[in-house]
């Protein structure tokens, strides 16, 4: 049965080699801005095991009662063997107290497959696109993406719920981007 454990900044090396071929660049923090973010405890850094084997990570943020997948991943060598799928039903009873998931999502780009068989995979595990409008922020500017949401006690946020908690998210998160009120104000305006 798949389980996660908190990992902390030193077990993060091999991670982020990982992260480097599984990424776009363009969503891909760096090295010391994840490091940092991990030993100052805004991130919540899991490594997923399968008996004693790692089978992938995941980065977290939680705030407001809800939880945000930021980076989540199997190991190659284990893909297409369901621990995806098992990684996103173990977040649910590791974090039991959570209302649910927030999670961003690159558009369907029907030139690239990848987009759709990802969609595809998190609505197969409950995932609901929300109608806001999404901006992933980066050192280039803002990416657009999609939000979605998985519900773990029933119920969707609303819309303030979930504006709320995006700028909580950005302001944690992205704090190094000197124009991410611009982003936040992009959004939602």
């Amino acid at each position: 049965m798949l389980s996660f454990e908190k990992s902390s900044y030193a077990d993060f090396d091999a991670v982020y080699d990982d992260m480097l071929q599984q990424f776009p660049k363009e969503e891909l923090k760096s090295k010391q801005i994840l490091s940092s973010r991990i030993k100052n405890g805004v991130y919540q850094f899991l490594r997923a095991f399968d008996d004693k084997k790692s089978v992938g990570y995941a980065l977290l943020f939680s705030s407001r009662g809800h939880l945000f997948i930021d980076y989540i991943a199997v190991y190659r060598p284990y893909h297409s063997n369901g621990y995806g799928g098992q990684m996103l039903e173990a977040l649910k009873n590791f974090y039991p107290d959570e209302n649910g998931c927030f999670l961003e999502v690159e558009k369907i780009d029907p030139k690239k497959e990848n987009t759709s068989r990802r969609v595809s995979f998190y609505k197969k595990h409950g995932a609901t696109l929300l109608s806001e409008k999404y901006l992933y922020p980066n050192e280039q500017g803002a990416l657009p993406m999609d939000l979605y949401y998985i519900p773990y006690k029933g119920s969707m946020p609303q819309n303030d719920e979930t504006k709320n908690f995006i700028t909580t998210l950005f302001k944690s998160l992205h704090n190094d981007l000197p124009h991410i009120n611009r982003v936040i104000e992009k959004i939602f305006n």
